[in-house]
C-alpha cells in the first residue's frame, strides 16, 4: 500500500473515503462508497487523477457533492 492521506465524508446512506497519494509523479484519487450492505474490498468507484494534490482534492470533492450530496436540512 502506497502512504497518502486518508478524507472521510458522511453522507446520507454511507461514507465515501478519499485516499490521496503520489505515484509516478503524478496525485492520484481513489474514492470508496461505505455503505451498509456493501464489500469492504473491491476496486474504487471513482478515481482522479492530476498534478497537484489541491487540484486533485477539489476535482474529488466536487464529485462527492455531485454524487452524494449532504443530506439537507429539514422543513
Amino acid at each position: 500500500m502506497k502512504s497518502g492521506r486518508l478524507l472521510k465524508f458522511h453522507r446520507p446512506g454511507g461514507d465515501v473515503h478519499l485516499y490521496l497519494y503520489r505515484d509516478a509523479g503524478e496525485v492520484r484519487g481513489a474514492l470508496y462508497v461505505r455503505a451498509a450492505g456493501t464489500p469492504e474490498e473491491g476496486p474504487p468507484t471513482h478515481a482522479v487523477v492530476g498534478p497537484s494534490e489541491e487540484q486533485v482534492e477539489s476535482e474529488a470533492r466536487a464529485w462527492i457533492d455531485a454524487n452524494y450530496p449532504k443530506e439537507q436540512g429539514r422543513h
